[in-house]
């Protein structure tokens, strides 16, 4: 006869899952996120509709555990892994495209403008759909976390087209950090104007080393400014230089050594 010790209140029966992962081996979720195939959020919805395989065998559960090392996982059929050739892209991602393999509503992405690329890459970190520029996409999860960490604090260069022209009191105050309407205060930024237009509006340039949800917008209506254009020039200092929208181009090594060696002090 069982004890009553060994009844625990609302504890389900049956056999649990450990929380802790066997030595060596992670969730099947968080290695095609680790193999930069997607995000753990995408890779649920992927394993649930049928697309990954483990061993051969169909996958049943985001949470089941693999040795990244050892097993064979597929995508809709496709060997993914950590690829021991490293690729790392620069793209010019064009305004009216998502930063996202897939999107519910059919909208067009950046993998639709990558077609011809040939291999799994994701994105480091993101632009909104109406913000162009350059984008890194690689399959170094290693190399994507360094680049996107606020702590190793590596910068971003933005051209925005904004209304109107910014009082010198606007400029400061983007420089000094800006409270958001969630609360959050940005890091000190580095933002000079660039010019004004005929058209009432201006071109300013802020330096950020932070990567908020659609930051550079909402510092700029903080002061009172709508932001009409925006475009990411540079990281670090790899530039977005002459490559045309749409277009991408697979970096050098010595542009890549230099991505990886990016720390600047806070």
């Amino acid at each position: 006869m069982r004890r009553p010790d060994d009844i625990r209140p609302g504890r389900p029966r049956g056999r649990l899952k450990s929380a802790v992962a066997p030595p060596g081996r992670i969730s099947l979720a968080r290695a095609l996120s680790k193999f930069g195939v997607c995000s753990r959020k995408e890779a649920a919805r992927w394993i649930a509709a049928g697309r990954v395989s483990v061993g051969g065998a169909l996958a049943r559960s985001a949470d089941l555990w693999i040795d990244p090392r050892r097993d064979r996982v597929t995508v809709d059929g496709r060997v993914v892994g950590d690829d021991p050739e490293r690729i790392v892209v620069a793209f010019h991602k064009p305004a009216g495209l998502l930063t996202t393999r897939v999107d519910p509503g059919e909208r067009p992405t950046i993998y639709d403008a990558l077609g011809t690329l040939g291999a799994w890459v994701f994105p480091v970190g993101r632009l909104d759909r109406e913000t162009s520029g350059l984008l890194i996409l690689t399959n170094d999860h290693r190399l994507g976390h360094r680049l996107t960490d606020p702590e190793h604090h590596v910068p971003k260069t933005y051209h925005a087209r904004i209304a109107g022209v910014p009082e010198p009191g606007g400029l400061r105050a983007l420089r000094e950090g800006v409270t958001l309407p969630d609360g959050a205060l940005t890091r000190p930024a580095r933002v000079r104007l660039l010019g004004a237009a005929r058209d009432g509006t201006s071109w300013i340039e802020i330096v950020l080393t932070e990567g908020r949800n659609r930051q550079v917008r909402r510092m700029c209506a903080s002061i009172g400014h709508e932001v009409r254009e925006l475009v990411r020039v540079a990281i670090g200092g790899l530039e977005l230089g002459e490559l045309r929208p749409g277009a991408w181009r697979r970096l050098e090594a010595d542009e890549v050594d230099r991505l990886d060696g990016l720390r600047l002090p806070p």
